[in-house]
């Protein structure tokens, strides 16, 4: 199993009353591979794992640089979810025009990822 796969299933199992679409779409390069909806807040979240502090656009490619930065341009939700697989940590963060904004840093815990959702659900752009 991909380590993708490994992060959603270890999400979708310690989140509760969140649904959940993964995006599986050759069609569109760059699109977020997942979409939520979080008491009625529709987010739109790239998963990202590392292992290492030094990781160049935390791992985006250029189209999906170039995604997020046109959807939230035009008000959308979207947003990156990345897991610092040594330090057990989760780090959400969105992408805009001036570039990257760290919005919070969780333990990799139920309770972390549960703080992250509430970030998410009460995201003001």
């Amino acid at each position: 199993m991909k380590k993708e796969n490994q992060f959603y299933n270890w999400i979708k199992k310690h989140s509760k009353n969140i649904y959940f679409d993964k995006i599986e779409n050759s069609l569109s390069v760059g699109i977020a591979d997942l979409l939520v909806i979080i008491s009625g807040h529709i987010a739109l979240i790239e998963l990202k794992q590392t292992d290492t502090n030094k990781l160049e656009n935390y791992g985006l490619n250029k189209f999906q640089k170039a995604w997020h930065i046109k959807h939230n341009k035009h008000g959308g939700n979207a947003f990156i979810l990345l897991l610092y697989q040594k330090q057990k940590a989760l780090k959400l963060l969105r992408l805009g025009a001036v570039g990257f904004s760290h919005i919070i840093t969780q333990p990799k815990s139920k309770d972390g990822l549960q703080k992250i959702w509430a970030m998410i659900k009460n995201y003001k752009k």
